[in-house]
C-alpha cells in the first residue's frame, strides 16, 4: 500500500483523524505564479537583449525556489536588473491577485476531498500571511473545489507577513492537538516537516520533492517522500 493509501486508511480507521497540508509548493505549484511575475518584469522594465534571452528559455515547469536563481543559471548577472526584478517579485508574489496563477499538485484536490469524505479534519496550514494574501487564499482553494467549508476545516494563515514561518506552525501545534489525532502531514519544506515528525511521532509525515529554500536541514528518516499526489 502507498503511502498516501495508507494515510487515508488511517483516517478512516481513527476518530477524530487531523491531516495538515501546507499550501505553496504543496498542495498547489507557485512556478505558473513565478513565471507570469517574471514576464510582466520583461514587459514593464524593458529587458536588455541578454536577459530577454534567458527568459525565453524558461517555462514554468523550470521556475524553482528563486527567479534570480533561476536566471544566474542561465548566464544573466547583471546585479542592478536583478536588484530590479527582486524588488518587483516581492511586491506581487505575495499578494492576492496573483494566486490564481497557481495550480494544485497532480491528484492533490481529490486526495484532501477523499481525506475530507473519510472523516478527516484538514488543516490548511500555510507560510502565507492574512492581510495580503487571505482573500486570494480562499478564492483559490473554492475555485480548485478543495473543501473549504464546515466545521472539520481549519485555515490557518500567519498574522503578519514579518512572521517567522516556522515559528507560526510551532504556536498553532496546541490547536491541532485539541482538534484529534494527526495521521498525516505534508511540506514541502524540511524544517517544518521535522517540526511536525517531532511534535506528532504517531502521524505520517510526508514530504513533497517540488522546491523549498536553501540550506534546509536534512529530514528525519522517518519522513516519507513523494512527487504529487497521484495514487
Amino acid at each position: 500500500m502507498s503511502i498516501l493509501a495508507d494515510i487515508l486508511e488511517r483516517a478512516r480507521g481513527t476518530h477524530r483523524a487531523v491531516t495538515i497540508f501546507d499550501l505553496d509548493s504543496t498542495l498547489f505549484s507557485t512556478q505558473q505564479r513565478n513565471h507570469t511575475i517574471l514576464l510582466e518584469f520583461v514587459a514593464m522594465v524593458g529587458a536588455p537583449q541578454d536577459l530577454a534571452r534567458a527568459v525565453a528559455t524558461l517555462g514554468p515547469a523550470d521556475m524553482g525556489w528563486n527567479v534570480i536563481d533561476d536566471l544566474k543559471k542561465r548566464g544573466f548577472t547583471h546585479e542592478p536588473t536583478l536588484q530590479r526584478l527582486r524588488s518587483f517579485w516581492r511586491d506581487r508574489f505575495f499578494r492576492d491577485e496573483y494566486l490564481r496563477h497557481d495550480l494544485p499538485l497532480p491528484g492533490a484536490v481529490r486526495y484532501v476531498c477523499d481525506l475530507y469524505a473519510a472523516g478527516a479534519t484538514i488543516f490548511y496550514l500555510t507560510g502565507r500571511d492574512e492581510p495580503g494574501m487571505g482573500r486570494g487564499t480562499r478564492a483559490s482553494l473554492s475555485s480548485h473545489g478543495f473543501p473549504l467549508a464546515g466545521d472539520r476545516i481549519h485555515l490557518r494563515l500567519k498574522p503578519r507577513f514579518e512572521d517567522d514561518d516556522l515559528a507560526f506552525k510551532r504556536r498553532v501545534l496546541l490547536e491541532i492537538r485539541a482538534a484529534g489525532d494527526v495521521v498525516g502531514v505534508f511540506e514541502n519544506e524540511p524544517a517544518n516537516a521535522n517540526l511536525f515528525a517531532e511534535a506528532f511521532p504517531a502521524a505520517q509525515v510526508v514530504f513533497l520533492e517540488t522546491v523549498h529554500s536553501p540550506n534546509p536541514p536534512p529530514l528525519l528518516p522517518t519522513i516519507a517522500r513523494v512527487r504529487d499526489f497521484e495514487r
